[in-house]
């Protein structure tokens, strides 16, 4: 399971990035909901190795889930809010063209206002 598909066990709107340093020496993940931002890091102060694939995924984001579940416990879950100047458009994986095709593989891509890129397009076929 990709980390970013474990952070949904919140049941809340939540983003965030892993990171890993070359020699796995380093492992760390920075994440954050609308109100509270929280980053791990997993190493040890003289530089050794965690070991192959101790990766930011698999050492700091399970820290970071545990951490972020105690400490929102009994909050009110809030949504990201879009900025002003900024749409949101479902866009097909395969063209990257917004569409209101249901038929697609379709994603929320975010654009400033005014560059949504084409017309929307249908591309199933009839």
């Amino acid at each position: 399971m990709e980390p970013g598909q474990r952070a949904k066990i919140l049941g809340r709107p939540a983003a965030g990035k892993t990171g890993t340093s070359s020699d796995y020496g380093d492992a760390w993940f920075i994440g954050y909901t609308p109100s509270l931002l929280a980053s791990v890091w997993v190493g040890f102060d003289d530089k050794a190795s965690l070991g192959k694939d101790e990766t930011g995924a698999r050492a700091a984001l399970p820290i970071w889930l545990y951490f972020m579940e105690e400490a929102l416990q009994d909050t009110p879950i809030e949504h990201f809010s879009v900025p002003e100047g900024v749409v949101l458009k479902r866009v097909s994986l395969e063209t990257g063209l917004p569409t209101l095709d249901s038929y697609q593989e379709t994603i929320v891509e975010a654009f400033l206002d005014g560059t949504v890129p084409g017309e929307f397009e249908n591309s199933r076929k009839k």
